[in-house]
């Protein structure tokens, strides 16, 4: 179950933290609050990515995931 998971874990975070990096760029101006704000990204995007992921996050929210396949071998 976890091993399939994986590919689609590492995507999500990579997604996620491009997002939130993103926004912390544009939209936070002073350099110190940046700096929290990208911590911050960085600590919480694992755990909302495990959500998402192994806890059915992504059927809770209505998110088809592509390349999802956890379901072929039942």
């Amino acid at each position: 179950m976890i091993r399939k998971g994986i590919p689609t874990y590492i995507f999500t975070i990579l997604a996620l933290d491009a997002i939130g990096l993103g926004l912390a760029s544009v939209l936070v101006p002073d350099a110190t609050a940046r700096m929290f704000v990208v911590v911050g990204v960085l600590f919480l995007v694992p755990v909302i990515a495990y959500w998402l992921v192994y806890f059915g996050g992504y059927e809770r929210l209505g998110v088809g995931v592509g390349g999802d396949d956890r379901n072929e071998g039942e």
